[in-house]
């Protein structure tokens, strides 16, 4: 009987015990299921990896969009497949692959019924010093202003499982109007013939939902292929409402004076003095010096509806 190897976050904001029991007995219908409940994020790496290397057919996250990102870092480049069941606040990663919201039908879907994708992801490789690592973002990635965003958010933690997207929106405007408008253009990008000194770009290369729920940021009408790159030069702050109502409305950002596009790039590079904050599927990899985000064509293969 293939296996499935069930990693889950205890504390994600929608998890509880009958909910894991359920999702226990559904998917122990059909494969030998293991629970593994990991203390840290080594340690969700590690068990990633661990159950890979042990032949698991499926490997399932069960948590919030953190969960999916670390546990996904393990089975890139793998035959095995990333299953979700969806415990966090915004679960954005679920709804891009329309997994059920309701966590006894999305662990049907992954025993029963499912169908396996194979998808991009992005690369991104970051030196600070001496030191370089290598980081895959599952829907979403950015340097700059989002990364400043989620590490604020995410020195309250009660507030982002009490209140989700509005406790996104609520940082992202407080950064905005505080601390980001000061900083000067300080990181030098480039992919191919285009380049620009500023202080962000965001990548997009699929589907993106933002901070915001269902609402989807939108670069410009062309679609990633495979990736998009949202450059800003300079975060003004008088700029700043007709970004959040662009962002709302679902209107092209790459419209407000400041932004470029980068549209259809497979790798974009930057050099940064100070360091830049850098962000993957809503998750802080701390500031880097340098580095690169690369698409990796067909690296992961998920569960998806």
């Amino acid at each position: 009987m293939d296996r499935i190897v069930v990693i889950s976050n205890p504390v994600a904001s929608q998890f509880t015990g009958g909910s894991h029991r359920d999702v226990m007995a559904e998917l122990a219908k059909t494969h030998e299921v293991e629970a593994v409940w990991p203390g840290s994020i080594p340690e969700v790496n590690a068990a990633a990896e661990e159950a890979v290397a042990d032949g698991a057919l499926i490997v399932v996250a069960m948590g919030g969009d953190g969960m999916v990102h670390h546990v996904a870092q393990g089975l890139i480049g793998t035959d095995t497949a990333l299953g979700i069941i969806p415990a966090g606040t915004t679960n954005v990663a679920a709804r891009l692959f329309d997994i059920p919201a309701k966590h006894t039908k999305a662990a049907r879907l992954i025993g029963r019924d499912h169908v396996t994708t194979r998808v991009g992801t992005a690369r991104i490789t970051l030196r600070r010093g001496e030191t370089e690592t290598v980081h895959h973002a599952v829907f979403a990635c950015g340097l700059g202003l989002d990364a400043e965003v989620v590490r604020v958010a995410d020195s309250d933690p009660y507030r982002k499982y009490r209140f989700g997207s509005l406790h996104y929106a609520r940082s992202a405007l407080g950064v905005g109007f505080k601390g980001f408008p000061s900083h000067k253009p300080h990181v030098d990008f480039a992919s191919g013939n285009r380049a620009m000194r500023g202080t962000t770009a965001l990548l997009q290369f699929r589907e993106i939902y933002t901070y915001f729920g269902k609402i989807a940021i939108r670069f410009s009408d062309d679609l990633p292929n495979p990736m998009s790159a949202l450059v800003l030069e300079r975060l003004r702050r008088r700029r700043i409402p007709k970004i959040f109502f662009s962002a709302l409305t679902h209107r092209n950002l790459g419209n407000i004076a400041g932004f470029e596009v980068w549209s259809h790039i497979a790798s974009i590079e930057f050099d940064a003095d100070p360091p830049v904050a850098v962000q993957a599927d809503g998750e802080s990899l701390g500031q880097a010096d340098a580095g690169s985000v690369t698409w990796a064509p067909d690296s992961l293969t998920v569960i998806s509806a």
